[in-house]
Formats: structure tokens, sequence, C-alpha cells
């Protein structure tokens, strides 16, 4: 008799159905009516001796928990008469009736074709069948599995599920850098009709970590502290991975192997560590890539980061640490107001590697104007940078690189010591110049500053050249 009464009630047309159940009982609707009709039910359960029956227990849940304004057909979503979508934020997944357009909460019996045990949903909460996006993805699975991927799985949201989805667990992943993921544990987890691929993945790709802040070569490349991954794209296609010394060329590993059974690790495996040098990472076919590699190295600078002053730069000092197996010499140094970078020497078994140390500093150019034909400025960072009418009169967008700040900080202009004006940045980012020429025509000789960390104002431009003049916008008293 449950069971009846909870498939008639699943599919009937809610807003029928319970005005009229409450008549013939003589009962009034009220906020509690849904939990106390769920407690009546679980308790009949318990009196006809079905505590235990899954698929009973799962339509009675389903039932409680089903929003009274929902109403329309099942949307069985094999034959194409509805649309599932999912509200990731406690609505769970919803069914679109199709001729109407009305949505109701959705049971996993309806949901989930017969053996599926991943559902996936793009940011928008549509369901997406095939190939995923290689972005956030919401995934619809079993509490109790594992999630598994070629690349490292980053979830960034774990979200709840309305009561009928109990034993279902629903997070939102980062798919970015995967070519698939699967359900599962093991060596052979992944294969199956549980694995979803990854659209974008067609082709080898090499997946860097960010570089080593403040550390180059001398010629100026980025210097990475831990070894890319080799990522293949899903198949049985045969690839050839190797990793070899771009000065000597030789062979450090040599891989066969197809993408479905490829682990980005297995590249590293057995070569002398820490790695140290330049080397050339191949798949054949597709891809060729130089990287350099000081593996471990930290660098730690003080004061981070060195703002200007009348001489140039502030003093700064560095710190720099080796993992064992690497020497680096000096394992310190010192910066003068002049110095913008010290060179160091790695050493890690027979390589010798010659790296550059810039600790983050704040620094200056002036972009042209847009379709005025002119280049950039170079990078200023020695001192103050010095302005003149004239530069105001070109234009430009001034460009402030200041590692660490979170959003561009306002320029005040200053005369005599008072704030004059105060120009904020553009959605890019930059200052356009033009915007102070007429404070400084007014005012003459005047500051640019920021003020960075706690209070500090740093004055980082002067503007000269431009004489005193008569505000016309001043007003005066007699």
């Amino acid at each position: 008799m449950v069971v009846g009464i909870a498939r008639a009630a699943s599919g009937s047309d809610t807003t029928a159905f319970w005005p009229a159940w409450h008549r013939a009982a003589g009962l009034r609707s009220s906020a509690r009516s849904a939990r106390e009709w769920g407690d009546a039910f679980l308790a009949a359960l318990g009196v006809l001796g079905l505590p235990g029956a899954p698929a009973v227990e799962v339509a009675v849940l389903a039932h409680v928990t089903a929003p009274e304004d929902h109403a329309g057909s099942a949307g069985d979503l094999s034959d194409g008469a509805g649309q599932a979508r999912l509200d990731p934020f406690g609505g769970g997944v919803l069914l679109t009736d199709g001729v109407s357009g009305q949505a109701r909460a959705g049971l996993p019996e309806e949901i989930t074709a017969e053996g599926a045990t991943l559902l996936a949903f793009d940011e928008n909460g549509a369901l997406v069948d095939g190939a995923l996006p290689a972005d956030a993805v919401w995934v619809l699975c079993s509490a109790g599995a594992e999630l598994r991927s070629d690349a490292p799985v980053r979830i960034l949201v774990t979200s709840t599920l309305p009561l009928a989805w109990r034993g279902w667990r629903l997070i939102q992943v980062d798919l970015r850098g995967a070519r698939w993921i699967a359900l599962g544990a093991g060596a052979g987890a992944g294969a199956g009709a549980s694995r979803r691929l990854v659209r974008g993945r067609t082709r080898p790709v090499l997946r860097t970590g960010p570089p080593i802040p403040g550390v180059t070569t001398v010629a100026g490349r980025p210097v990475l502290a831990s070894p890319p991954e080799v990522l293949l794209p899903p198949g049985q296609a045969t690839f050839r991975v190797e990793a070899r010394r771009t000065d000597s060329g030789a062979t450090l590993a040599s891989v066969t192997t197809t993408g479905d059974t490829w682990r980005p690790d297995v590249l590293w495996r057995g070569m002398r560590r820490p790695l140290l040098g330049e080397l050339v990472i191949s798949v054949i076919p597709g891809l060729r890539r130089t990287v350099v590699l000081a593996e471990g190295l930290g660098v730690t600078s003080y004061p981070a980061p060195r703002l200007t002053s009348a001489r140039g730069l502030q003093p700064a000092e560095a710190v720099i640490s080796a993992p064992p197996g690497m020497t680096v010499s000096p394992a310190a140094a010192a910066y003068q107001e002049e110095t913008v970078t010290r060179e160091v020497t790695c050493v890690a078994g027979a390589v010798v590697q010659r790296l550059a140390v810039t600790p983050p500093h704040l620094r200056l150019r002036i972009d042209p104007e847009p379709g005025s034909g002119a280049e950039a400025t170079g990078w200023h960072h020695v001192g103050p940078l010095r302005l003149t009418h004239d530069d105001l009169w070109r234009g430009g967008l001034l460009r402030i690189d200041l590692p660490g700040a979170a959003t561009p900080p306002a320029i005040t202009l200053m005369a005599g010591g008072e704030p004059v004006q105060v120009l904020g940045a553009l959605r890019d980012g930059r200052y356009p110049l033009r915007r102070i020429l007429d404070t400084a025509a007014v005012h003459g000789d005047t500051e640019l500053t920021i003020t960075v960390g706690g209070g500090t104002v740093v004055t980082f431009a002067t503007v000269t050249g431009a004489g005193p003049a008569d505000d016309p916008w001043t007003v005066t008293q007699a």
C-alpha cells in the first residue's frame, strides 16, 4: 500500500494531488505538512516490516522532499520527454517538462541510465553528454566511488544534494589539463562505460608549473622548480617520449607507450635527482619543447618588493636555497641601489648552470597612445621616473609593475606637499597620463605617489618643466 501510494503521488500532478489529499483527510496544509507526512510514511514502512527496502525508501524520500509547487510528467530522459538540469546549491537535479517547461526534483532512477554511475554538468548546470569541457565541471557520482584521472583532480566545491540522492555526492572539479576522468580504483580503472573524455586533448601537451619567481637563465629564459608533465591524448596510438640534454644530446629517458597506459611521472623515474640544466622534451609524433630546470631551488628576498628611492631601488638581499644533491654559489647575495640582478652558479653532479636572480621590484614604463604608431618605453626602475610637461602632452598609458599587489594602486599627484589630484587605473590596469596634464600645468613641479604595504608612501615619478599658471576654475573670495 505504501509503495502504491508513493508511486501514485510521484507520478501525479502534485498541484492536484495534495489539495485533494488534504480535503479527503480533513487536514489543513502547513509548512510542516511535508515533514509530518514524510515521518508518517517512514513509520508505515516500519509497521509493514520494510524499513530496509532500498527501492521503497528512495521512493518515499523523493516523495517527501519533492517541492509541492513542482508539476509535470516524469520527464524520462531515455525517451527525450524531459531535460535534466542541475541546481548545485541544494536543489539537486531538476527535470524540466519538454511541453510545459515546468521543473520538479528528479529521482536517481529517472536520471541515471542503467549501469551509469557518473553524471556531469557544466558550470551553468546543463547536462553534458559525450566529451567534457576542459573547464570547471560538476560531477555527480556514488559517494563511495573514487574519482580518477590522468592528472591530479582538483576539487573546487563540495555541494549538497536533496535527501532522495542519499548515497551520491556532488563535487565541482577543474578538468584543465586532464584528458579523462573515471570512477574506480586500481591500474585498470578508467576503462569502460564510466570513463569520460575531456575535449581539446587530441595532441600531446607539455604542462609546466609556474617558473621560479625572480630566477632566469643569464639569457633571460624562465627556470622551473619541478619537472613538467607530458600529457598524451587517449587511445591506443603509440608515442615515444624522450628527454635529452641540449648541450651534449645525451638521452636521459626514452619511453614508448600508448595514451591509455601512459602516466606522466614515468618519464622521470630512474633519473638522477635533483634535475638541473636545459632539457629537450620530445613526443614522437607531435611535440618538442625546451625547458630549463633547477629542481627544488628556492629564493627568499627582503624587502619584497623593492621600492624606488631617490638613488635607485632600495637595498636588498636574497637567500638562495638548494635541495640535497645541488649546491649554489653564492648562497646569499646583497643588492645595492644600482644593482637589479646578481648571477649565481648551480651545480648538480656534472651539470653546471648559471642563473640570474632578480628580487621582485617596482618598475614602470609608458605604453604609447592607441593608434599613434609609437613604441613603448623600456622598463624604468632606477629612482623616480622623470617626466616633463611635454611628456604629458604626448600622452601615453603609464604601466606600474608592483609584484604582490592585488589591484593597481591609486596615484596621488602631490604639489607643495599637498594632494591635488587622484588618478585611478583603467580597466586594463594602466593610467592615462593626459588626465594629469592640466593639474601639472597649474601647480608646476609635482610628484606622483602611491601607497603600498602598511601605508608606505612611495614617490615613483616627478613632473617638471611646467611653470605655475592661473587656474581658471579656482574660486577666489573678495
